[in-house]
């Protein structure tokens, strides 16, 4: 289509069709270590386990202006050192053993189908509506961890160790401004993400507080800021004493995301000078963050259960939010199951699912050298919901149901030629019934860090980073014009220098309000050593009219 006038409030259904290279397989439900059983009458798949949630309450939030300022802050070599300190010591933070999980020898994902190679570019008009520098200038980590979210002209970016935001219109290039993190947040250390609420026009912007181990400043901050005025922020900090857990715990790699009522944020549980000790989540009202109010929420920790969640994104609203883990603590064999969780808005229980998959290798390999994926391990996966009526084009097991894809970054398979890739796993989402597998592989690339999103549409947008000795990153459309493999992609080399401390996740959003494009930020290490992000919109053709309609209002 060339017209677009903005994503509406309620779902649209997409029109795709997928297959997969890999054998089907049959769904097992394996019982969790919480003790109510809820039948499929109850609204949830059969087997299901239930868990009772604990509740807390927080104050009325606090509000801040950010300064903002044409070039960088964080910049002085003090600061910089400090953050790289704090960067060092949170490295510490080591994920637990893989415990029972899949090999290589015992991986079944069949051929793999085709590659995805660097040079060539699936059929199509896979298009790159913006590709803009952000903070050049400043101090930057290539633990980079960047996102970006939108409202029309108004764009903010988040990476190690900036925010900034858009104060020009985008036409023809948007120009950016830098925020004082410290101010946002006086504990403020790294692990940024920027989202936006399209319903409630607002942003909201997670950060990981941490000043070393046993700190009382540790936990994170949660601001909220309008769409139209992405400086003036309403801020909540917690600490772990708001989850039950130690007040100085370092809540380490914090995510965020929505449903139609709440916003979900998760954390892995690191006391001072110890390992890891539980995963936990949390859900918190939109209405309350908007209007900067006191507000109850629900939370709980899992110990001796799962290592870290990846929270799912969707095309529109739902009442229903969904989570997955593929790292394991109670036995399950890692690689060849998924947990997949659920929590009503209305309900003070969440579920969880244990689904046997067609077993895939958990865990990874050497990236070249300089070794660009020496943090990576198994944990780093993303969730997105689809409509699916469409896909019953291709396959009828999608027809009448929603799909639920994971995909997660994988170690070598038979396929790959030693190099690690990224897996997709897709389920019917209502009965969680396993469908099959596809996969992102080279024979010469590594793939990893996958953060993918879903649009209104319903069409995933997935940004990774790749790369051999030297990483950059891909853009790739699972969408009508490429519903099967090889599907869009467009490989974008963001530098020419490597680093041996790449990750540790990437994000990738719809871009609002237009109906089609996504967002991300990739970035790379020129000549000199200096790390350069960009921030990226990406689409089809048909995404042109409604982006440049959109970009400046």
């Amino acid at each position: 289509t060339t017209a677009d006038s903005g994503i509406p409030r309620d779902s649209v259904k997409g029109r795709k069709t997928l297959v997969f290279s890999g054998v089907l397989a049959v769904a097992g439900m394996v019982a969790g270590t919480a003790s109510n059983t809820m039948p499929a009458a109850a609204g949830n798949p059969a087997g299901a386990v239930a868990v009772q949630a604990q509740v807390g309450h927080i104050g009325p939030g606090v509000m801040i202006t950010a300064p903002t300022s044409a070039t960088p802050f964080n910049t002085s070599k003090e600061q910089v050192a400090r953050l790289e300190r704090l960067m060092a010591l949170k490295a510490k933070h080591l994920a637990p053993p893989l415990g029972p999980h899949t090999t290589l020898t015992s991986a079944t994902l069949g051929s793999g189908g085709p590659q995805t190679k660097s040079g060539t570019r699936a059929p199509g008009d896979f298009t790159i509506l913006r590709r803009s520098p952000i903070n050049t200038a400043g101090a930057q980590s290539t633990t980079n961890e960047p996102s970006a979210a939108n409202s029309g002209r108004f764009a903010v970016e988040t990476s190690n160790w900036n925010i900034a935001y858009t104060v020009t219109a985008q036409q023809p290039t948007p120009t950016w401004a830098d925020q004082d993190p410290n101010v946002i947040s006086p504990g403020f250390c790294c692990d940024q993400q920027v989202s936006y609420d399209v319903n409630r026009n607002i942003f909201i912007l997670l950060i990981l507080d941490y000043a070393g181990e046993g700190a009382a400043s540790n936990g994170f901050t949660i601001s909220i800021a309008p769409g139209a005025n992405p400086t003036l922020w309403c801020t909540y900090k917690f600490t772990g004493a708001n989850f039950g857990l130690g007040a100085t715990d370092t809540l380490d790699f914090p995510k965020i995301a929505m449903s139609n009522s709440n916003l979900f944020v998760t954390w892995n549980d690191y006391p001072p000078n110890s390992g890891f000790a539980s995963v936990g989540l949390a859900r918190m009202p939109l209405d309350s963050l908007m209007s900067c109010a006191g507000f109850g929420f629900g939370f709980f920790n899992r110990a001796g259960a799962e290592f870290t969640y990846a929270l799912a994104s969707a095309p529109s609203t739902s009442d229903k939010f969904y989570w997955v883990s593929n790292w394991f603590l109670d036995g399950t064999t890692s690689g060849a199951n998924l947990r997949i969780f659920s929590w009503d808005d209305t309900s003070g229980s969440f579920f969880f699912n244990t689904i046997g998959i067609n077993p895939y290798t958990f865990g990874n390999v050497s990236c070249g050298s300089p070794n660009w994926c020496s943090r990576l391990d198994p944990r780093y996966e993303s969730v997105v919901i689809t409509p699916a009526e469409f896909r019953a084009q291709a396959n009828v097991a999608f027809a009448g149901d929603q799909i639920l894809e994971v995909a997660a970054t994988a170690g070598p398979s038979g396929f790959s030629n030693g190099k690690n890739y990224v897996v997709y796993n897709y389920f019917k989402l209502n009965s969680l019934a396993y469908i099959g597998n596809d996969q992102t592989f080279s024979t010469s690339t590594n793939f990893a860090y996958p953060g993918c999103a879903v649009n209104a549409e319903g069409y995933v947008g997935c940004s990774e980073a790749q790369g051999t000795n030297v990483p950059g990153g891909i853009e790739i459309l699972q969408d009508n014009v490429s519903p099967t493999q090889p599907w869009g992609f467009h490989f974008d080399a963001t530098g020419v220098g490597g680093a041996s401390a790449w990750g540790d996740y990437i994000v990738t959003y719809p871009w609002y309000p237009s109906r089609g494009p996504f967002q991300t930020v990739q970035w790379g290490v020129n000549s000199i050593g200096a790390v350069k992000p960009f921030w990226i919109v990406f689409g089809r053709g048909r995404d042109i009219n409604g982006y440049v309609r959109w970009r400046a209002q």
